[in-house]
């Protein structure tokens, strides 16, 4: 099987197990591997979840680690342009915000943007028309992301010319 029909079979085996409220499941990656596009099809569709497995990073979004295949929690996005790294592998992303953690991102991009453009985040709680906007002065990286209600966020991800999505999950604190 050729590898455009693997990366074909994964997407469309994905979509088909998805329902609105996200599976719970994580996606898992076959050796841990780092090509964008089979780590994008594992996990696009797959919808929400708010607990994030530690699992290998793609090979571009270890710098600063130590050691850098060390597995984190993370989202791809559904470009591979970008990954969303979480600091707490089983704490959700909480609304209200809580007391005792941030919701913290690390957001990573494989392509980067003029220096100092902003991460420009637009997110949608979906099921509603609720929008919320946020901005990372100085582009992707550490960032604290607070939404206002809790449910499955469509993120959309703009930095320089580049753009991205994924989704995220946060839950009522």
């Amino acid at each position: 099987m050729t590898r455009i029909a693997l990366v074909v079979l994964l997407g469309v085996s994905t979509l088909a197990g998805c329902t609105a409220g996200g599976s719970g499941a994580s996606p898992t990656s076959a050796g841990g591997t780092t090509d964008a596009r089979v780590s994008t099809s594992e996990s696009a569709g797959l919808g929400c979840r708010s607990d994030y497995t530690p699992r290998a990073l793609p090979t571009w979004a270890t710098a600063g680690f130590n050691p850098p295949t060390q597995p984190m929690p993370h989202v791809l996005g559904d470009s591979g342009d970008i990954v969303a790294i979480l600091w707490a592998a089983h704490d959700p992303l909480v609304v209200p915000p809580a007391a005792n953690q941030n919701n913290k991102i690390l957001w990573v991009p494989r392509v980067s943007s003029p220096v100092g453009a902003p991460l420009e985040i637009h997110a949608t709680l979906n099921g509603t028309g609720e929008t919320a906007t946020r901005t990372v002065d100085g582009g992707p990286g550490p960032s604290i992301i607070d939404l206002p209600s809790p449910g499955c966020w469509s993120i959309g991800l703009t930095w320089g010319d580049h753009h991205d999505h994924l989704e995220l999950e946060y839950v009522a604190g």
